[in-house]
């Protein structure tokens, strides 16, 4: 297939049985894991883009509208649900004290709430998601300065340069 083009290809009939067998033998009307995703759930970013300095696209949650459907016969259906709960987006509470931002980009960002401020783990791959996730905590928790942001995993933003590195949102 030509990777240049937007073409697709319909699904094989075996392709269709496998996909077939897996709706019919995995618990796809257990929803638990819906309710567990937007469990705290505080606020979302309306609408869900977020745009650099420039006015090109960072990031673009809602381009994601189409998994609102049912799995075409070309994706397996536990991916096509797995990709629903992977855009659930927005501030949610995981305990008091403790928040997250999720689906502004590939990351998760948590913010602990302390004392003198906040303590930010992930703060995501760009700097305009970054500064959308804490305006929207912000608008929410209020104004309290980043005492220390860290990374427990490997981002991008580890081996860019400095100047790509750098977080407005830390004050």
């Amino acid at each position: 297939m030509n990777m240049t083009t937007n073409t697709s290809r319909p699904a094989t009939d075996a392709v269709i049985a496998q996909h077939r067998q897996l709706t019919e033998t995995l618990p796809f009307a257990d929803e638990q894991d819906f309710e567990d995703a937007h469990r705290g759930f505080i606020a979302a970013l309306s609408p869900a883009v977020v745009k650099a300095a420039d006015g090109r696209v960072a990031w673009d949650n809602d381009s994601y509208a189409f998994l609102d459907g049912e799995a075409p016969d070309t994706v397996n259906p536990s991916l096509w649900r797995q990709s629903k709960l992977n855009i659930i987006q927005g501030l949610f509470e995981v305990v008091p004290g403790i928040y997250q931002i999720r689906g502004l980009d590939l990351s998760v960002m948590t913010v602990i709430e302390g004392e003198r401020g906040v303590i930010v783990v992930d703060p995501l791959i760009s700097s305009e998601t970054a500064a959308a996730a804490m305006g929207l905590y912000r608008e929410h928790r209020g104004d309290r300065p980043v005492t220390a942001p860290r990374s427990s995993e490997a981002h991008a933003a580890r081996s860019a340069p400095d100047s790509a590195r750098r977080r407005p949102w830390v004050r």
